[in-house]
């Protein structure tokens, strides 16, 4: 199973890379910041709700109506529910874009892979277990850039079709606490099963407004969301607020 993981994304980033070429580069970082919801089955109904803060940094290569981007994210989110805590950490090593553009640049589409972690502790709750939902996945990417009585903004779509997802196991002995960074580095990656949209999704919308085509930051309202629609079921929901520094040159 990890062969096939690693041979999934090696071949799609061997086309992406291939066809980049040097012209146009940007790098940028960003802050997120609003408000998560979770609704884990294993949890008896219980939704957690609660602020997070995400952290991220996008590179791109635009060069002949061709877009290349590697994006990476790391988050955290403090939910409650009822009084009751939980601890969410999110990790996005990698996502991977490569987008066909229109001429003028108003309206791109391609593929995308990423891979992405979402790790839950309920320690009033669930204090022996751990609780994840990680997933390898290929999607589609789309941006479309327009303008609104002389603003600029940008709208992208991003969804995922298919890929490997892993999950924790419905239940477990109670007697056997596996809890701690050996077992949560082994439990994100653990049990990987291939699935498609009848299994899990993940979306994420952003809608993004760049005040003057010289600010050095745009802002934008991202929507995004995660699920896992076999036993056992997770479901996540976040909006958030999103501040990204341009350098100097843009």
């Amino acid at each position: 199973m990890k062969k096939s993981i690693s041979l999934f994304f090696l071949i799609f980033l061997i086309i992406a890379v291939g066809k980049a070429q040097e012209k146009t580069t940007t790098s940028q970082s960003y802050f997120s910041t609003g408000f998560k919801q979770i609704k884990e089955s294993a949890n008896f109904g219980l939704v957690f709700s609660g602020a997070n803060v995400k952290y991220g940094h996008h590179w791109a290569k635009t060069e002949n109506n061709r877009i290349f981007s590697i994006e990476n994210e790391i988050g955290v989110s403090i939910p409650f529910s009822k009084g009751i805590p939980a601890l969410d950490i999110y990790l996005k090593p990698a996502g991977i874009s490569y987008l066909f553009c229109t001429p003028g640049n108003s309206f791109a589409v391609g593929p995308l892979g990423k891979i992405e972690y979402n790790y839950t502790l309920y320690p009033q709750l669930q204090s022996a277990f751990d609780y994840w939902f990680t997933n390898i996945s290929m999607g589609v990417n789309t941006l479309y850039n327009f303008t609104v009585a002389g603003q600029s903004l940008s709208a992208r779509l991003k969804f995922t079709l298919c890929g490997f997802t892993s999950r924790q196991p419905e239940s477990r002995n109670p007697y056997f606490y596996d809890i701690g960074f050996k077992h949560a580095i082994k439990h994100l990656n653990a049990d990987f099963e291939f699935s498609t949209l009848n299994k899990f999704n993940t979306t994420d919308f952003e809608l993004s407004w760049k005040p003057k085509p010289a600010s050095r930051i745009t802002w934008a309202y991202c929507f995004t969301y995660s699920g896992y629609f076999e036993t056992p079921e997770i479901s996540m929901v976040c909006h958030n607020i999103k501040l990204t520094f341009n350098p100097k040159n843009q």
